[in-house]
């Protein structure tokens, strides 16, 4: 099974994944319930200097969402 093929990410989920792996990223805007859901699906962590995207949220933001495949 391709884990990262098999995600379903919602748009705010989407969103904030491609926040956390942004260069200006501003914390405080980020949506605290998909911060949740990125950790616990291994595409973020969460540092002492606030959520940062893993390597494997890396290649999920460059592949795109597999919603977004079929637009």
């Amino acid at each position: 099974m391709d884990t990262e093929n098999d995600l379903r990410l919602s748009p705010s989920e989407w969103e904030t994944l491609k926040a956390i792996g942004g260069w200006n990223r501003d914390h405080r805007l980020l949506d605290n319930n998909a911060v949740r859901t990125l950790v616990a699906s291994e595409l973020a962590i969460v540092t002492d200097n606030g959520p940062a995207i893993t390597a494997m949220g890396r290649r999920v933001v460059v592949r795109g969402s597999p919603q977004l495949w079929n637009s």
